[in-house]
């Protein structure tokens, strides 16, 4: 525990000298990180409050349905943390400089485990928690609960979900590593995403959100009562069953059986991380050398006789410039074994959420319930938007390493490396964009009849909304640029991603306030059948266009500046 202690007293040290540095930089730059910061909170907390008034005031979902729908978005959530902490922990536990350094000194393994998994944890969650902080005072503020909700939920309930979501990544990891020196590595990584998309797929065919707002629109307007039976027997298993049951029976003024789903999630909490540390004292060293074997074997010998799949030596059909930087481009992509694993998620859940509301039909034509069911189902298209262009375009520029220096030297001008990333950066996002709004807008398009805007603003949107995230994350990602580290996961996780993600999401907040009234006056149109003008939708699409516009100019702009600096 001393050493544990000394290890932390001088990072803690560290961390504050980098936070209260007094040069100019420095400050403008954490000046800049509160305002935007505060600005995020303020509307975490609007949304938070807002979201919950108008679900529950205006459409009359009722309390069941809402906070089903806050369990599946915990769930995706509680997921994406594992998966995310499974590849980051390998970088933090295996393969860190830090870890070897502290492997040669007369240091218990536990204590390094300990105190890499916390400085993981933290490093990677302190914005999650401000955030979640934030939704949950907006949540609270709505149903009038005291000052001490806030901090007992935030401290006993969203910190130890979150908490739990990194044990079970941590030890998962262990036991790859473990198992990869007697199957190998590979073996035990594709049966693992078998496991997990085995899981996934359960989870969504037992809980359906569109087939729940089927079944319960069969009881509307009378759907406040608490319907049990709808809910799978298996969910009262899953951590983010626990949390909804938590903020549902408070809501419905049962504090006993909320303190039971609490409790219920804290001493799983404790009980794991109990489980993790013996594992740890057991086997992290041994799985540490394997690591070591894995990157050992990995490393072959160079063949200056033999070509490579994509070889820059080989001359292709494309030729010059274009092919070797294409051919770099994807050398940089795939060196990294987590990033094809994450685009494989990516494409996975992408499907996942596609196949779930292709045969969505709303069996009751109320215009609330459509409306917020677009809304939700847009409102996960940006997410994604903004989710794959924060994973794979904000490193793009970092990824260049120290090495940067070379193609700099190159006759190659600064707007066409950066014209090049953002169009690569624009079809993955925008493929995948265009795919979730085409499936999003499908169900809604058979009530349409004689006027099928939705398809067309679909793709318009998609468009418009790709082009101005992948440029906002070009360009701050070359603003924010780390030369020095080659994880882009580590990359995505920094102080500059999380400005620019909270910089992205307020961008499309503003695309939905754009677009918001001429939406509500059209759906009125299809189920109530008031009349609608075409000429509705011309002011709104020409802001978007131009505001999307505007974002791409100035952001590669920005791109252009940050790749002529000197590294």
């Amino acid at each position: 525990m001393r050493l544990f202690l000394h290890i932390l007293y001088y990072k803690l040290r560290s961390v504050l000298n980098a936070t209260f540095d007094f040069r100019a930089v420095p400050i403008i730059r954490g000046l800049g990180s509160l305002v935007v910061f505060g600005a995020f909170a303020v509307g975490a907390y609007a949304f938070g409050h807002n979201v919950t008034a108008f679900v529950l005031g205006e459409t009359r979902t009722g309390l069941y349905l809402y906070h089903r729908f806050i369990s599946m978005m915990l769930f995706v959530f509680f997921m994406a943390v594992n998966m995310g902490n499974i590849i980051v922990s390998y970088s933090t536990l295996y393969r860190s400089a830090e870890v070897s350094f502290f492997m040669t000194k007369p240091i218990p393994h536990a204590t390094v485990f300990f105190q890499k998994f916390l400085d993981n944890f933290f490093y990677s969650s302190t914005t999650l928690f401000l955030v979640a902080f934030a939704v949950i005072l907006g949540y609270g503020t709505y149903f009038g609960h005291p000052w001490y909700f806030y901090g007992g939920t935030l401290l006993f309930v969203i910190i130890p979900f979150m908490f739990l979501a990194a044990l079970v990544a941590v030890l998962v990891l262990m036991g790859i590593m473990r198992l990869a020196g007697r199957f190998g590595f590979r073996t035990v990584m594709a049966s693992l995403f078998t496991v997990y998309f085995g899981f996934i797929v359960l989870f969504f065919q037992s809980s359906n959100p569109v087939r729940l707002i089927e079944r319960v629109n069969r009881f509307y307007p009378n759907v406040d009562n608490y319907l049990s039976q709808l809910d799978p027997g298996f969910l009262s298993y899953l951590p983010s069953h626990w949390v909804a049951q938590y903020l549902f029976f408070l809501a419905h003024d049962e504090p006993g059986r909320a303190l039971a789903s609490a409790g219920l999630l804290l001493s799983t909490t404790a009980a794991l991380f109990g489980i993790v540390l013996i594992v740890a004292v057991r086997y992290y060293y041994r799985s540490w050398l394997v690591s070591l074997a894995i990157q050992a074997s990995g490393a072959a010998p160079y063949d200056p006789a033999k070509l490579a799949f994509v070889d820059l030596r080989a001359s292709g059909w494309l030729k010059g410039k274009l092919e070797a930087l294409l051919k770099k481009e994807y050398l940089t992509f795939v060196r990294e074994p987590s990033q094809m694993i994450h685009l494989v998620v990516m494409v996975v859940l992408t499907g996942l959420f596609v196949a779930s509301i292709s045969n969505l039909n709303l069996r009751v034509r109320v215009t609330e319930i459509q409306l917020v069911t677009y809304l939700v189902l847009y409102a996960f298209g940006g997410f994604l938007v903004s989710s794959v262009a924060l994973r794979f375009v904000f490193p793009a520029i970092s990824l260049e390493g120290r090495a940067f220096w070379v193609l700099r030297s190159a006759p190659i001008r600064p707007e066409y490396l950066v014209a090049l990333k953002f169009v690569l950066g624009f079809i993955l996002v925008f493929g995948l964009a265009l795919v979730v709004s085409l499936a999003s807008n499908l169900p809604f398009a058979r009530f349409s009849g004689r006027l099928p805007i939705l398809p067309w603003f679909g793709a318009f949107s998609a468009f418009w909304m790709s082009a101005a995230v992948v440029a906002l994350n070009l360009g701050l990602g070359g603003l924010f640029a780390l030369y020095s580290e080659r994880n882009p996961i580590r990359i995505a996780s920094t102080q500059g991603a999380t400005l620019t993600f909270l910089a992205t999401i307020v961008f499309l907040f503003l695309l939905v306030v754009i677009i918001l009234y001429p939406l509500s006056r059209y759906f009125e149109f299809l189920f109530i059948f008031r009349p609608f003008e075409r000429s509705l939708v011309v002011l709104p699409g020409t802001i978007f266009g131009m505001l999307s516009a505007a974002v791409v100019g100035v952001s590669s702009a920005v791109a252009v500046y940050a790749v002529r600096r000197d590294i």
